[in-house]
């Protein structure tokens, strides 16, 4: 009786493994079944009531033709640079007010740079970028196939504040414009993309407060800013940020929360406009900005270490852009 017993288990036991390597054969990727079952419970549905949209998301890319490919693609993760140590002020307290010293001459051609706030043909700049041009030259992507040097361009100027906008043309493709977020000083880090030294650049900095700003030869006053300190940089040169003026400046959802304005080389420290100034501007040009929804989720990419990867899609998606200025002397 007790022998029976032990040849039915046996046989049960046998009959299983038979047919979970059978169900292995027949359900390829799958494994056995035992393993299917395993899989699916180390695998858990998200939590019910837990908000998705608040997670970090993956980084988009733009449709249509990418420009600066030669100068970026190089760009990854982890890529950037410290020049922490070739700055000698750095670590100089923020001072209440600052007075921004003003380029000597008056040179033929300068070179600045802006970002799209509509998706063909209205960009955000700085104002020292674009003031006493007799032309300005928006460099946006294609137009009937070729590199497109926008030329028709119709400039708004903030009436005391570094910010100006851009109505040029339309170029062949559109472009994702940047949304405005509703406060900067909220941020703690920011990330600058624009065109230092007339190429493509980009800056990971820290919050380090408000400043009252002056600048020569104008008699509309103060304007107030917020002030970085720079952490890294993309690519790795020396010295001054120069060209990346109207450049934008981003938080860590990809929203605006300034323009570049001015900076200290001995300091380390990046000047930008604040969201109320952008917002006041666009309402005097007469044109209109997209506002960041507060739930907006974090961008993946954009984090001290992988940054470059979203300037780098930035500047080849024709979101930020190189601009010219060109001047009678």
């Amino acid at each position: 009786m007790f022998q029976r017993i032990k040849h039915l288990i046996y046989l049960t036991i046998g009959i299983f493994v038979v047919a979970d390597i059978a169900l292995h054969l027949q359900l390829p990727g799958s494994g056995s079944l035992f393993g299917k079952l395993t899989r699916e419970r180390a695998a858990p549905a998200p939590e019910e009531g837990k908000d998705q949209s608040r997670l970090p998301q993956p980084l988009k890319r733009q449709r249509g033709p990418r420009i600066w490919v030669d100068a970026t693609d190089h760009w990854a993760s982890g890529s950037a640079v410290s020049k922490r140590d070739e700055f000698p002020d750095y670590y100089v307290p923020l001072p209440q007010t600052s007075l921004i010293r003003e380029r000597r001459g008056n040179p033929k051609t300068t070179v600045g740079s802006a970002l799209a706030i509509a998706p063909n043909g209205v960009w955000l700049t700085a104002r020292h970028v674009v003031e006493g041009c007799q032309e300005v030259i928006v460099q946006g992507g294609l137009k009937n196939g070729r590199p497109a040097h926008l030329r028709n361009t119709k400039v708004t100027l903030h009436r005391a504040a570094d910010v100006a906008v851009i109505r040029s043309s339309p170029t062949d493709h559109d472009r994702t414009p940047f949304v405005l977020a509703a406060r900067g000083d909220t941020a703690g880090e920011a990330f600058h993309i624009g065109f230092p030294r007339g190429k493509p650049g980009a800056v990971h900095s820290r919050f380090l407060g408000r400043q009252q700003v002056r600048r020569p030869r104008r008699s509309e006053g103060s304007e107030s800013v917020l002030v970085w300190a720079e952490m890294s940089r993309i690519p790795n040169f020396s010295g001054a940020l120069g060209g990346i003026s109207g450049g934008v400046v981003v938080d860590r959802t990809g929203a605006i929360i300034g323009t570049n304005s001015a900076g200290s080389a001995r300091r380390g420290r990046l000047l930008t406009s604040r969201p109320e100034t952008l917002r006041d501007i666009v309402r005097q040009s007469g044109e209109t900005v997209a506002t960041a929804p507060k739930t907006r989720p974090m961008i993946a990419d954009l984090n001290s270490k992988s940054y470059p990867a979203f300037a780098k899609s930035a500047i080849q998606g024709r979101r930020v852009v190189r601009v010219i200025c060109k001047r009678k002397v």
